[in-house]
């Protein structure tokens, strides 16, 4: 019975941040825009299709699309961690972190360049 239980207590976190991290995936559309000034930067509207990682439990795949005279382009696929104490997605990567958040039906985020300059902010909807 005590094994049973430290059982459950061990694996309820697991599957606690399962059912967050599911709430991120599904296709996102919004508008993706330039906070840094005098840069290459310009404002976008974008598609981010989020999806599970079977293979690394607590991790998702964001494809991000770009829209250019009503034509998606793909800008790439990053690799994001589940950080339960913040209750966002996080990826470190050599530009810089992105973090999103959810926000209502909403979620929202922001890239920050490696020197600390807040480099972009991305506003989505989920879409059907």
């Amino acid at each position: 019975m005590v094994f049973a239980i430290v059982l459950i207590a061990l694996l309820a976190p697991a599957a606690l941040e399962g059912d967050e991290l599911s709430r991120f995936l599904g296709k996102w559309r919004g508008d993706s825009s330039c906070v840094a000034r005098n840069t290459a930067c310009h404002d976008e509207t974008v598609v981010y299709r989020l999806s599970n990682l079977p293979s690394k439990p607590g991790h998702v795949s964001v494809s991000a699309d770009k829209i250019v005279n009503g034509n998606a382009i793909n800008m790439g696929t990053l690799e994001f961690r589940y950080d339960q104490s913040q209750q966002m997605l996080v990826c470190e990567y050599s530009q810089g972190v992105w973090r999103f958040k959810l926000n209502g039906e909403g979620m929202e985020g922001k890239l920050t360049l490696q020197d600390g300059t807040e480099f972009r902010r991305v506003t989505l909807k989920r879409e059907p």
